[in-house]
């Protein structure tokens, strides 16, 4: 009578087969591991700069160029005076605590640069236009974050409303503009009257290693299909054995 399957992988042959192929398993395996690991370890990250250590806006970005991705969320000095009445409200800008209005400033430096400035968070339009008079006594060094223009297509006009800080459209209507910065800056501390906005770090992706995670995943195969072969020899002893039963029947 032809033995089962488990009745042949009990044999003495068979368990010490397996007791190889597990440990050749387990190389391939620690083999994956390792791989795996050195690709964390060589993982890229991005963003490399320190975003959270404020360095003057000059050392970082020049005058009519797009925000790039190093500059982008970095913490910024500036010094200059915001132009007394240059003023323009946005509403529908969500902070975290619902919808509300931004207060944005025409602050031009030392060497006759303009930069548009986010100076604080209201809940509408009319708290935020409240507090252009405090406004207009900031001025000196000021310290935010500097973020990327957005795009006027980004305002709902049909609805009559403005939400998008978009240079490109303030500089059609900022008096006597010279050169400007392609950003824009949410400060630190709000003017009186208004609320910090809300800018976090930006994020920093870490890209992996993939040629070592291929790898990883190659060895993790290997490690299975050891397994796997020492089933198909013992499969193939247990059919081996009924087709010889049944040739003696």
């Amino acid at each position: 009578m032809a033995s089962g399957f488990w009745a042949v992988a009990r044999r003495p042959r068979w368990i010490a087969a397996l007791l190889l192929c597990l440990g050749i398993a387990a190389g391939f395996a620690a083999l994956g591991q390792w791989q795996l690991s050195r690709s964390v370890e060589n993982a890229v990250v991005a963003d490399a700069p320190d975003s959270e250590i404020a360095v003057p806006l000059e050392r970082i970005a020049e005058p009519q160029t797009e925000v790039t991705q190093p500059q982008l969320g970095r913490r910024v000095t500036v010094s200059g005076e915001l132009v007394p009445g240059d003023f323009v409200v946005l509403t529908g800008r969500d902070d975290g605590a619902g919808p509300g209005a931004w207060l944005v400033g025409h602050l031009v430096t030392g060497d006759g640069v303009s930069l548009a400035v986010a100076l604080g968070w209201a809940p509408d339009a009319a708290a935020a236009s409240d507090a252009e008079a405090a406004a207009g006594q900031i001025g000196g060094d000021l310290t935010g974050r500097y973020l990327p223009s957005e795009s006027p297509q980004e305002s709902d006009f049909e609805a009559g409303e403005r939400s998008a800080l978009a240079v490109s459209e303030l500089i059609n209507e900022w008096p006597e503009v010279g050169a400007v910065y392609g950003g824009y800056l949410v400060l630190d501390a709000p003017v009186p009257g208004l609320d910090r906005i809300n800018s976090p770090a930006p994020s920093r992706e870490v890209s992996l290693n993939l040629l070592n995670v291929f790898y990883a995943l190659e060895w993790a195969i290997f490690a299975g299909f050891a397994i796997y072969l020492w089933y198909r020899l013992v499969r193939d002893v247990v059919e081996r054995e009924h087709a010889d039963a049944a040739s003696v029947e």
